[in-house]
């Protein structure tokens, strides 16, 4: 076990809920939007220039999309080190640019490439009637909500400070058992997540400049008392 891990089991956090998550995320953003904001903004121009490419080179715009990973790490960071209560500025934000840059891109990659796959096979079952297509796409789709059920701590855990030096195999396993272990209520989280974003969609300047961070901060509330819980009861459970 690492040094981290060693200093979570110290005190055990109270079992996370979704509309108290909800509320300390409202309140983490209330006192730090002038460091979450820029961070937002960040991301937010570069979708904007991801729906530039999708109508210009649609090509180039799966790769670009990789790319969003990047500002996105630099928000999950920012919500991580509010959340464990340390010392944060904008800067924390630029610097987790550099620091997780090879793990954004490739946990970027290959959440891209599995939701492009299973979005193919859905809509090519959907617009084919064979029964085999069929049951291809009602696999796609549930396999396309467990992917994103997993990345939603996931990302909350890969940049967590105090598991910064644990290998991403150990944080994905971390964030598979979660799910496992309470796939209603991170089912949950996942649908409150989706409706802020598709929300924001329709008002599009909060998803440039606040809904990510709110985001972040919501799955990491949630997630990391969850995490921290779950090891705890595993390491109670080995034999000394």
């Amino acid at each position: 076990m690492t040094a981290a891990a060693d200093q979570r089991t110290y005190r055990i956090p109270d079992a996370p809920s979704l509309p108290g998550s909800a509320q300390a995320a409202l309140v983490d953003f209330y006192y730090n939007s002038w460091r979450l904001v820029p961070a937002n903004l960040l991301w937010g121009v570069g979708l904007l220039g991801v729906l530039f490419l999708l109508f210009t080179v649609p090509v180039a715009a799966v790769p670009a999309t990789i790319l969003l990973a990047v500002p996105a790490v630099g928000i999950f960071r920012l919500a991580t080190q509010i959340a464990r209560e340390e010392p944060v500025s904008f800067r924390d934000s630029l610097q987790a640019w550099r620091r997780f840059l090879g793990r954004a891109l490739i946990s970027g990659a290959v959440l891209v490439a599995i939701s492009f796959v299973m979005l193919f096979n859905t809509v090519l079952g959907l617009l084919n009637p064979e029964l085999v297509l069929w049951v291809v796409a009602t696999m796609s789709v549930w396999g396309l909500l467990a992917t994103w059920a997993v990345a939603v701590p996931y990302w909350a855990l890969l940049t967590d400070p105090l598991r910064e030096d644990e290998p991403l195999r150990a944080k994905l396993r971390l964030a598979a058992l979660l799910v496992l272990v309470s796939p209603l209520r991170f089912s949950l989280l996942l649908l409150l997540i989706v409706l802020v974003l598709v929300t924001s969609a329709i008002f599009f300047a909060a998803l440039l400049t606040i809904s990510v961070a709110f985001v972040a901060l919501l799955a990491t509330r949630y997630t990391l008392p969850a995490a921290d819980r779950l090891e705890r009861r595993e390491t109670q459970a080995l034999p000394e």
